[in-house]
């Protein structure tokens, strides 16, 4: 199976640190860093399924805000809404994310 070599720079620190974990696990560098990026990625995707609707609706909100005439001439209830319904959105989805990152 064919290999494709990534080359990266790591503070030293950082270095020794994950030297020392992957051989505590007995692992060498390139097998933890491979096992450790796939669990990142896959834990990355779970997220971004996880916040599509809300990111869907936040969207969705920042246009209808945008749509909306400047300053507002009459109807000011709808931009009020609007801000509270974006602010909602975005409330909510920092929540989930705080939830998954724990």
């Amino acid at each position: 199976m064919a290999r494709t070599r990534i080359s990266i720079s790591l503070d030293p620190e950082d270095a020794e640190t994950i030297k020392a974990v992957a051989a505590e696990s007995g692992l060498d560098v390139s097998a933890f860093l491979v096992m450790a990026g796939r669990r990142e990625a896959a834990r990355l995707a779970r997220m971004s399924k996880a916040f599509s609707e809300l990111d869907a609706a936040i969207d969705r909100a920042d246009t209808d805000a945008e749509q909306l005439p400047w300053p507002p001439e009459s109807d000011t209830d709808a931009v009020d809404r609007a801000r509270s319904e974006i602010a909602a959105a975005r409330a909510e989805a920092a929540a989930r994310r705080r939830e998954a990152a724990a």
